[in-house]
């Protein structure tokens, strides 16, 4: 890979910025109060790095027709280093839940509803489209028989969990259609599941039957995936974090500026000397550095401005749509051949064009498909109340 395209990261960075803020002049939406902005604002550009790393594989990919790891520390890092704070923060911020349940019991039918309507909508909404293309691209003919199309069908409208029944109607990588990302959401979705047996370990009152449900659930999804235990690994630094936030030990200390300068020396370290984000070393390091930001270190007040956290709000649109769209431009858009002789430059040049309008797809599914349906199921749990 030429290493010209580290040149491309500062126009890449100057074109979001311009981006969010036209997007939000554009579409409006309103800042919600939330406990901890910080994170808020970094979910965003964890979506965005993201969005880079699969764009680097795209045009690794275009050349050799191999979906590959990039070669690239900065760049592999964007996708695997973000997936392991993704993993972290659902910890984090589900345990924080757990200790700060004040009533002492916690109406789990109600808890998986919440979930569901956070993530589903917007992901059956991104997996319609798969399915459209699917169709699109195997000349709406049926091409396997119909019980192997429905195990494929029902594998990705459940979140994906069998990865053997991931290819449809006989279309082999169908996953690149999305850049593979859905491959995190089962272990959210164990996570999810495993929590009332979290809250028994933390000695809170909770219903053995939903323990015992849930966590059967969750060994399901586990088999069915094939999971593997070293991914969850950041969940337990986002516990970790979480219980020594819960001392309130840290309280105030580690807002300060050295703190940040650390875990950008920290960052820094594990790009240069790792190329991945997966070794216990390196969730760790990341696991510190999500410690210093969940205290309330806004590093300089960019994370916790109202520019990152608008930005952070499309993230779960953001993170599921960015595959789709990159397999639009350069097979419909701009065509496979053509695409394959693009130079360097031309192509990060035309990765730079696709972020407005990125963007503005995410805001847009944002406020008419995410937040609808999440205000929905406030309401419903307001009249309960």
């Amino acid at each position: 890979m030429n290493f010209t395209v580290y040149a491309f990261l500062i126009p890449i960075l100057a074109v979001l910025i311009v981006s969010v803020l036209l997007v939000n002049k554009l579409v409006k939406t309103d800042l919600s109060e939330i406990r901890y902005p910080e994170i808020d604002g970094l979910r965003g550009y964890l979506a965005f790095f993201v969005f880079l790393h699969h764009s680097y594989i795209w045009q690794v990919f275009l050349k050799t027709e191999n979906w590959e790891d990039p070669a690239s520390n900065l760049f592999n890092q964007f996708g695997e280093t973000t997936v392991v704070f993704f993993f972290i923060i659902t910890a984090f911020l589900f345990t924080t839940k757990l200790f700060n349940n004040k009533t002492g019991e916690i109406d789990w039918p109600d808890y998986l509803k919440s979930r569901f309507f956070r993530l589903f909508p917007m992901y059956f909404f991104s997996v319609i489209i798969i399915f459209f293309l699917v169709a699109h691209l195997t000349q709406f003919t049926i091409r396997v028989p119909f019980i192997e199309n429905l195990k494929s069908v029902l594998s990705w409208l459940f979140f994906n969990v069998s990865k053997k029944n991931s290819d449809l109607n006989g279309l082999e990588d169908t996953f690149i259609l999305n850049s593979g990302i859905t491959w995190t959401l089962p272990y959210e979705w164990t996570f999810y599941f495993l929590l009332p047996l979290i809250a028994l370990w933390f000695k809170i009152k909770v219903n053995l039957k939903a323990v015992f449900a849930f966590t059967a659930a969750a060994a399901i999804i586990m088999v069915i995936n094939k999971s593997s235990l070293r991914h969850f690994m950041p969940f337990v630094g986002g516990i970790i974090v979480a219980i020594l936030l819960n001392t309130k030990k840290f309280e105030g200390i580690l807002k300060q500026k050295k703190y940040t300068i650390l875990a950008i020396l920290l960052l820094a370290l594990s790009v240069y000397f790792f190329n991945g984000g997966r070794k216990p070393i390196q969730i760790v390091i990341s696991s510190v550095v999500f410690l210093i930001i969940a205290s309330g270190n806004s590093f300089l007040g960019i994370l916790s401005s109202a520019f990152s956290r608008k930005f952070g709000q499309i993230t779960y649109s953001l993170y599921l749509l960015h595959g789709i769209l990159l397999f639009i431009i350069f097979y419909f858009i701009i065509g496979f051949e053509k695409a394959k002789m693009l130079t360097n430059s031309e192509f990060w040049l035309i990765i730079i064009a696709s972020i407005f309008p990125l963007l503005l797809i995410c805001q847009l599914t944002f406020k008419y498909i995410e937040l609808p349906l999440m205000s929905m199921s406030k309401r419903n749990k307001t009249k309960k109340l």
